[in-house]
């Protein structure tokens, strides 16, 4: 999945592509950390042929008390989170045994638990991130993050 680079709007031709050098990680105590790579190559792409059609935000996504600014903000968390999703559920659909990735968040390999982590993962994947109300109301001061329940709505 290409979300990373829409080429859509600027349709087929030659390109240059340089990847992000910026990682964040998850240190050893359990921090984020941003990580540099030092080491890249640019890659000259050509690209031709039909272009896919990059999924839309539709009118399901709503934003309670949220300035332009955020709503701009939260817009582009939510192609990246529908990348990230994108990219777990092809991990994990892909592998058949217990990968270290695997069994840190998951625990030992087993089929019933594969099976699990594949229907949700396929789920939050074809629900993506667009459907849901993104509030920016805060009455507390000393709050710096709420953490909502990801709900169908049916």
């Amino acid at each position: 999945m290409t979300k990373a680079y829409d080429f859509t709007k600027s349709g087929t031709g030659e390109y240059s592509v340089e990847p992000s050098n910026l990682f964040t990680i998850v240190d050893a105590d359990g921090t984020l950390k941003d990580i540099y790579a030092t080491v890249w190559n640019t890659a000259k792409v050509k690209l031709s042929g039909d272009l896919p059609v990059p999924r839309v935000h539709d009118k399901r996504t709503t934003f309670g008390s949220c300035s332009s600014k955020q709503q701009s903000q939260l817009e582009a968390a939510v192609d990246k989170a529908d990348n990230y999703a994108a990219i777990a559920y092809n991990y994990i659909a892909d592998i058949s045994s217990g990968t270290t990735r695997y069994t840190t968040w998951f625990g030992e390999y087993d089929g019933v638990r594969k099976n699990t982590i594949d229907q949700h993962f396929e789920s939050i994947d074809a629900k993506g991130f667009s459907e849901l109300t993104y509030d920016c109301t805060c009455t507390d001061t000393d709050t710096l993050a709420y953490v909502g329940v990801y709900t169908s709505r049916a």
